[in-house]
């Protein structure tokens, strides 16, 4: 059967994009944070689990949230003046939101059914609805990040993002500038989820080309490590050349042997 128009959802978290489709205009629609998200709802910690948002309960969750009425609508109207400009040829929409299982696959399969609707021949495809569910990180009780990052408890905030922040250490740190950048979902740190660190690691880069100069970027694991603090972090610590921070450190065993 040959299609006007293919609607493919997926999860952006797993770097893996539907193909194009052979010679289709592309729309693109970003979910990642928009709408209800129901694996952040903790009233529905059961059922993500077992649902997608091809079942009713997640489907009419999504679709209930203030907005999602409106994206439908205007995907609804944008593919139709694509196709009337693309002169016979089929059309791709692109549905991501984070993980592919809920928000991408509910809205999905509204705008394939309102299609439809119009006499049009639609294929829907969900290329990531059947990953395993991540299980969420929701703030912890007790951990002093967590509290800032959800709870409003005091910190300098130097940058805020969707993902993540950027303080200043309450000690004041090791040198003018020390900042901590730091996920805003609780992760015990860098080795627990590669996704979240990586996304750390990169807000930290942008902040530092942003503020200029020389930095090193350092994140620990366990107690030997030097963690003192079991929710993902990294410092970011700005460079001169006569700072006195003792970088990169010295291995007192390998000090001590002789030079040959």
């Amino acid at each position: 059967m040959q299609y006007d128009v293919f609607i493919d959802s997926f999860g952006a978290r797993w770097q893996d994009p539907p193909p194009p489709r052979y010679r289709a205009a592309v729309l693109a629609i970003n979910l990642t944070n928009a709408l209800l998200n129901p694996p952040d709802d903790p009233t529905l910690a059961d059922v993500v689990a077992r649902q997608t948002g091809r079942d009713a309960g997640i489907r009419d969750y999504v679709l209930a949230t203030p907005g999602a009425a409106r994206i439908i609508d205007d995907a609804v109207h944008e593919l139709t003046a694509l196709r009337a400009a693309a002169h016979g040829h089929p059309v791709q929409l692109l549905v991501n939101c984070w993980y592919g299982r809920h928000r991408a696959p509910a809205i999905a399969e509204a705008i394939g059914r309102r299609m439809q609707e119009a006499d049009v021949r639609v294929a829907v495809t969900h290329h990531h609805i059947d990953q395993p569910p991540v299980p969420r990180k929701h703030p912890r009780s007790g951990c002093p990040f967590c509290a800032i990052a959800h709870d409003d408890a005091p910190a300098q905030i130097v940058r805020e993002w969707t993902d993540a922040l950027a303080i200043v250490p309450r000690s004041g740190g090791c040198t003018d500038g020390h900042l901590l950048v730091l996920p805003k979902v609780h992760v015990a740190d860098f080795t627990v989820d590669p996704v979240v660190s990586a996304t750390v690691q990169l807000r930290a880069a942008e902040l530092a080309q942003q503020l200029g100069g020389q930095w090193n970027y350092l994140t620990s694991c366990g107690e030997a490590a030097t963690q003192t603090v079991f929710h993902l972090h990294g410092h970011l610590l700005p460079r001169t050349a006569d700072d006195g921070l003792a970088l990169p450190w010295p291995h007192p065993a390998r000090e001590q042997e002789p030079t040959r």
